[in-house]
C-alpha cells in the first residue's frame, strides 16, 4: 500500500477518533476528581481556621479562670467575691444608699398661640 492510503484508512481514522474520545473521558474523570480534592482542601482550611479561633478563645478563657482561681486562693479575693455575689458586709459596716436628686422639670417656653391667648384674656 501507498503511504497516503495508510493515513486515510477508515479503520485507522475510526480508532483515532475512539482513542480521542477515550482520552477526553479519562481527562474529564481526572478533572472531576481534582475538583473534588480542591473543594475538600478549601473546606479543611476553613475548618482549621475556625478551630484556631476557638483555640485562641479557649486559651483566653483559661487564663481568665486561672487568674480568678489565684484571686480566690487569697483571703482578700474570697472576701471580695462573697461581697460581690451575696452582698455580705463585715462587722461594723452599714449600708449606704446614695439617692440621686430628682431632675427638675424643664421650663417650657410658651407657644405663640399661648402668648396670644394670655394677652387676649388678661
Amino acid at each position: 500500500m501507498a503511504p497516503s492510503a495508510k493515513k486515510s484508512d477508515p479503520v485507522r481514522l475510526l480508532l483515532r477518533r475512539i482513542g480521542m474520545v477515550v482520552l477526553l473521558a479519562i481527562l474529564a474523570v481526572m478533572g472531576s476528581g481534582l475538583w473534588e480534592i480542591y473543594q475538600k482542601e478549601r473546606e479543611a482550611r476553613a475548618l482549621r481556621d475556625e478551630a484556631r479561633v476557638q483555640l485562641a478563645d479557649l486559651e483566653e478563657r483559661e487564663n481568665e479562670l486561672r487568674a480568678d482561681i489565684a484571686s480566690l486562693r487569697t483571703e482578700r479575693g474570697m472576701e471580695a467575691e462573697l461581697r460581690r455575689q451575696f452582698g455580705l458586709a463585715a462587722e461594723g459596716e452599714e449600708l449606704i444608699v446614695i439617692v440621686e436628686p430628682p431632675e427638675p422639670e424643664p421650663i417650657r417656653e410658651p407657644t405663640f398661640i399661648e402668648r396670644v391667648r394670655f394677652w387676649m384674656f388678661w
